[in-house]
């Protein structure tokens, strides 16, 4: 890997648009090793769609971070399903899925239609809006503490937390200083959840962590660590790669006028639309880390045992080998197999509920607030390389 395109890869230009690199990664470098002060030890990018894919579904890889850290810089998180193999991962995932229930998932439709509603009318009633921060934002974030059963007076904080964990996390783009509060936001996270779980253990209620403290598969239940874990993901998770899709979906759709216009004409498109913004600006453009478990040689590199693998997502999304024209934004794209949510056994457990979410957002969007535009030609993109969403999003209504 050239120092130039390292270098690329923490500039102001690649966060406002990073498809140009990953073309000329899936043209040139396709698997590349990245040395970087963020990056301890370094990491194997893999770009290319057909490479991703193999390396999801074959390559002997291990997720599990205790195999290779010490156990005093593990965190609940690390023990949660997104960080776990087999047979584990599918214990812990069985387990969740006896609480994240479809069912309840389909409960929430009428609560997020009036976060959403309400949300809507206080953009209408002012004529303008930061709809990153006044809606795209809040509308997750309530629908996920809400789930969970925290308090409404807490879930700014949880939001702030959250944030600082997403940044601090960056391989790339991350600094000591963010290291340094992701680091006291985890550890806030664990006390608030810890004695928030201790609360429902003695008063049990209709909310996600009552129903995953009696979660049980035979006489198999969730540790505290797991638990902990578990509620932590889900919060994480459970929002900002929602927040993220509706904002950079709503962006699309504005710089593509002809793709809202046909939206408004056929809002049968909604669902085809929704998994295009997936592909088109992916919420999250890098995997959380994976490790080979034996060497195995992937586009012509040879990864060796215990090195650290990060899977491009966004760049696998604009593969062309995949998907024709990927550069076009295409509402009616079918079929579409991004990679938008993952694939194989660490597919996200959410993507339901995002799903959800993203098609109440768009459909009251498209009725409510007919005459949005942009109020800027160039909105401010979060600082993290892994995942892409805005900081802001200016409009007019």
């Amino acid at each position: 890997m050239t120092p130039t395109i390292v270098a690329r890869l923490a500039s102001p230009e690649f966060l406002a648009d990073p498809y140009p690199v990953y073309r000329q990664l899936i043209e040139q470098t396709p698997v590349f090793w990245l040395s970087h002060a963020n990056a301890p030890g370094g990491m194997w990018c893999i770009v290319r769609y057909d490479d991703i894919a193999f390396v999801l579904r074959e390559a002997p890889i291990f997720k599990d971070t205790s195999r290779i850290a010490p156990p005093d810089t593990l965190t609940p998180l690390d023990r949660a399903m997104l960080q776990r193999d087999p047979p584990d991962h599918a214990r812990l995932r069985r387990l969740a899925s006896h609480a994240f229930t479809p069912r309840r998932v389909h409960n929430l439709m009428p609560r997020i239609e009036q976060i959403s509603l309400d949300l809507i009318e206080r953009i209408r009633a002012r004529g303008e809006a930061d709809f990153i921060a006044d809606y795209a934002r809040p509308l997750p974030i309530i629908v996920i503490a809400e789930l969970l059963g925290v308090p409404f007076e807490d879930h700014d904080q949880f939001s702030t937390w959250s944030d600082q964990i997403m940044t601090g996390s960056d391989s790339v783009l991350g600094s000591e200083e963010a290291a340094r509060q992701s680091q006291q936001a985890m550890a806030s996270l664990i006390d608030y959840f810890t004695a928030l779980i201790r609360k429902r253990r003695q008063y049990p209620r209709d909310d996600l962590i009552s129903a995953l403290i009696a979660a049980r598969d035979a006489s198999d239940r969730l540790s505290e660590d797991e638990l902990l874990g578990m509620c932590i993901l889900l919060l994480i998770a459970g929002h900002e790669t929602t927040v993220n899709l509706i904002g950079n979906g709503l962006l699309t759709l504005l710089r593509y006028p002809d793709q809202l216009n046909l939206l408004r004409q056929r809002p049968e498109y909604l669902t085809s639309a929704i998994e295009e913004m997936l592909r088109y600006e992916s919420p999250v453009q890098r995997s959380t880390p994976r490790f080979a478990a034996e060497s195995f040689v992937i586009g012509g590199e040879r990864i060796e045992a215990g090195q650290q693998i990060s899977l491009m997502f966004g760049a696998a999304n604009r593969d062309p080998a995949h998907f024709s024209d990927p550069d076009r934004f295409d509402i009616t794209r079918q079929p579409n197999p991004h990679l938008g949510f993952g694939m194989g056994i660490h597919y996200c457990l959410g993507a339901p509920l995002a799903r959800i979410e993203a098609r109440v957002a768009f459909t009251h969007i498209l009725e409510r607030l007919p005459a949005i535009r942009l109020a800027t030609d160039t909105p401010a993109w979060k600082p993290v390389t892994w995942l892409r969403g805005l900081k802001s999003l200016p409009v007019i209504v």
